[in-house]
């Protein structure tokens, strides 16, 4: 079959295979000029770098910390004394009743007194009866000295007055002693407030038969008060007597007061492995003991760096902050030593100096000598 023409001419074998050739040229041309072409983008890119990272930041500079410690406790009375009977007896009348505040000496309650004061009464007719006997044995103690100096009495005569005038002595002595005795149990029929304070309970009631040492009343002392709050045995070493404490009472008008630690408990309670530490105080209105306490104990105050806690970024090195070159617009890694945590701040013991910008917003995006767009940090910009 003849092959087509163009234009009317035959095409020629030669021409058909010619086209191929032309093709093939011009691709490998578009190839290398889109390959150099490629080669130079990727050499702008190279040279534009990595994007600063926006940053925010502080400078360090010394302050006073005050590292605390929050404790949990309790409110007691420093002073609590459980009044018991003195001496046997039925309860003639009962003067005070819970509730009622009393001061030192009052009268709480009496006991039936007619077997007291019959003792009493007793003992008061045999101190008369030996002083009498007494006076008549002086008076013939002074005679027989007076014979006896005369001659008209033997030197055994003289002893034999003599010696049963110290007998009858010593008899009154006694006497004397047992009305003492008397005395003070007819007196102990009279329960009286040891404190003054407030009655916190009456275990009698009139009527009630009471032998010695059986309860009657307890009294406490609602304006001497004592915190008990426990610390952790690790505080141990760093408590001091008079350290600052900060008292919180939740049931109480005037919920916080300014105290002392008083002193420390000798020994760790083992349940807990806790330390009590003891502040006494005079009450400042309102409090009761048995309420529940917090407590904020003032362990140091020095000077420190101290930092926002999102400054510090963990690396394989340890804690890290980033620092701000002369020009601000490169970072430098440093390795930190931290000590104390309040809150959202922590304090920096080494590895950055006063005066030194460090970055507070971004630093956990970044790497030693990262490129940066740093801006002061609030604080720092009022």
């Amino acid at each position: 079959m003849p092959t087509p023409s163009v234009h009317g001419r035959p095409a020629t074998p030669g021409a058909a295979r010619a086209a191929p050739r032309g093709t093939g040229a011009a691709l490998l041309l578009a190839l290398l000029v889109t390959a150099c072409g490629g080669d130079g983008a990727a050499d702008g890119d190279t040279a534009s770098g990595p994007q600063p990272v926006a940053v925010t930041w502080a400078e360090a500079q010394p302050q006073e910390l005050r590292e605390v410690r929050d404790l949990v406790g309790s409110l007691e009375a420093r002073s609590r004394p459980l009044i018991t009977a003195e001496v046997a007896g039925v309860v003639a009348a009962v003067h005070q009743d819970e509730g009622d505040r009393v001061e030192s000496g009052d009268l709480l309650a009496e006991i039936e007194t007619g077997d007291y004061r019959d003792e009493r009464d007793r003992a008061a007719a045999e101190v008369a009866q030996m002083t009498a006997r007494v006076q008549v044995q002086e008076h013939s103690v002074r005679r027989a000295r007076e014979l006896h100096a005369d001659e008209h009495l033997s030197e055994d005569e003289l002893d034999q007055a003599e010696a049963e005038l110290a007998s009858r002595q010593a008899q009154l002595d006694a006497a004397r002693s047992a009305l003492r005795s008397a005395e003070r149990a007819l007196a102990r029929t009279r329960i009286r407030a040891e404190i003054g304070g407030v009655v916190d309970e009456r275990h009698i009631s009139e009527g009630d038969y009471l032998r010695a040492g059986d309860p009657a009343f307890e009294l406490v002392d609602d304006q001497r008060l004592r915190a008990r709050l426990s610390a952790s045995q690790a505080l141990a070493p760093r408590i001091r007597q008079g350290a600052e404490l900060r008292l919180h009472n939740p049931s109480a008008a005037e919920p916080e007061i300014q105290a002392t630690v008083t002193d420390l408990r000798p020994r760790i309670q083992a349940s807990t492995r806790s330390l009590h530490i003891l502040a006494d105080f005079e009450n400042p209105g309102g409090w009761r003991p048995g309420a529940s306490l917090e407590g904020e104990l003032l362990l140091d105050e020095r000077q420190a760096i101290v930092v926002p806690a999102q400054s510090i970024a963990r690396r394989p090195d340890g804690d890290t902050v980033y620092v701000l070159n002369d020009a601000g617009d490169r970072v430098e890694a440093r390795t930190v030593a931290l000590g104390t945590r309040q809150a959202d701040r922590v304090e920096v013991r080494s590895g950055l100096a006063p005066g030194e910008r460090f970055v507070v917003d971004g630093a956990r995006l970044l790497s030693d000598g990262a490129p940066v767009q740093a801006t002061a940090h609030e604080a720092e910009a009022e």
